[in-house]
């Protein structure tokens, strides 16, 4: 199978986002990422979601804080900031959700923990 042109390949933004939760964060990856598509469905619908493509690239947790990097597709960054704010809880534990940086590159993202 031949590989897309590179002006026909999706460009991507990638969203720093930060978890923050009152008591110790037991929330994996699969959670967060189930949540995410979630929020994505009933904020945006089938079509907007598809078209926004969420997915957690990167998942790391410490404490009652937490970290990812969510992959976003280029034209979508406002609606997909709104879907992640408007998490509010992540398997029934309650937290907050933060958006700290939205950047090209996955390097870049990562910069802002």
């Amino acid at each position: 199978m031949k590989h897309l042109p590179k002006h026909l390949r999706p460009t991507w933004r990638y969203l720093a986002v930060e978890l923050e939760s009152d008591g110790d964060m037991s929330v994996d990856r699969r959670a967060f990422q189930r949540e995410v598509w979630y929020a994505g469905q009933n904020l945006l619908g089938d079509p907007g979601s598809a078209a926004a493509d969420l997915r957690v690239v990167r998942f790391r947790r410490a404490g009652n804080k937490g970290e990812a990097i969510v992959r976003v597709r280029h034209g979508e960054v406002g609606r997909a900031r709104a879907a992640i704010a408007c998490l509010s809880s992540v398997d029934g534990l309650s937290m907050g959700v933060f958006v700290k940086k939205v950047s090209g590159t996955i390097r870049g993202a990562e910069s802002a923990f």
